[in-house]
């Protein structure tokens, strides 16, 4: 059985999922300390953040994201998800506007408590003198190379 969904649909999808595990308060200690994956990106305009979401921004995570998922057991439905919708490239997508999907994430347990203490560990990770920036890029390495063993 597939899920018929509109392209908004499931970029909305995507971003209430984030929103209700909190993702978003880790998000604000990342820009806080002068990071942000959008950084450059022309469809990002200062003050009012990005003028036009699409599936590919919407799918991908930074290492902090997939640290995060992983922990509440949610990176696999994640990665699941967005691997049965087509078009996405950096920064943009070719996404048609309708497609088929096996199902959505079930969102009705989700909690941004978790979110915000992890956004809360941060917080002190950087005012101890961390550095967020290289976390990030380490967490999204060990991520890259888990993922390639299981080629192997």
């Amino acid at each position: 059985m597939s899920i018929e969904i509109k392209r908004e649909d499931i970029i909305q999808h995507g971003l209430k999922v984030l929103q209700l595990v909190g993702s978003h308060y880790i998000c604000e200690v990342c820009i806080k300390s002068g990071n942000s994956c959008c950084q450059g990106c022309e469809l990002l305009k200062d003050g009012l953040g990005c003028q036009k979401r699409n599936t590919s921004c919407t799918a991908w995570l930074c290492g902090l994201q997939k640290f995060f998922l992983n922990e509440i057991e949610l990176l696999d439905e994640w990665e699941n998800l967005w691997e049965q919708v087509p078009g996405q490239w950096f920064r943009r997508d070719n996404t048609p506007e309708t497609i088929k999907i096996k199902s959505l994430l079930n969102h009705e347990q989700l909690d941004s408590k978790i979110g915000k203490l992890m956004a809360e560990k941060l917080e002190l990770f950087v005012k101890e003198g961390g550095n967020i920036d290289k976390l990030e890029r380490k967490l999204n390495l060990d991520f890259d190379l888990r993922n390639s063993e299981n080629f192997i």
